[in-house]
């Protein structure tokens, strides 16, 4: 799914969610946010930490979990906040991302 796809999924997210939310791609670059001055930033040390949860974590600010859309590990969402809010909203982030790459790759596989 191409970054432009993510951030207009984050863009459209981010007026009901009410905080800042983003991807990070495979290589611990943010590729889409609300905040669009932190993409490009490198959000490395996330992936070493969510290597070891199996769930949601919540790091420096953010809750970050693994969207899993291919039984692959590659795109993590996050969303601002470590409570109980920031979770649910990061699980309902991942959610939608992972319905978006998967009618993305229906399209793409039917063209």
């Amino acid at each position: 799914m191409s970054n432009r796809l993510f951030q207009n999924v984050v863009y459209q997210m981010k007026d009901v969610i009410g905080r800042t939310i983003g991807i990070i791609d495979e290589n611990g670059i943010i590729i889409a946010c609300s905040e669009l001055s932190k993409i490009g930033e490198s959000k490395q040390r996330i992936r070493e930490e969510l290597a070891y949860a199996s769930d949601a974590v919540i790091y420096e600010g953010y809750t970050y979990r693994y969207i899993n859309a291919t039984d692959k590990n590659d795109c993590i969402c996050f969303v601002e906040g470590g409570d109980t809010h920031a979770g649910s909203m990061a699980e309902l982030l991942a959610m939608d991302i992972r319905s978006a790459q998967r009618l993305f790759a229906r399209e793409k596989n039917a063209a």
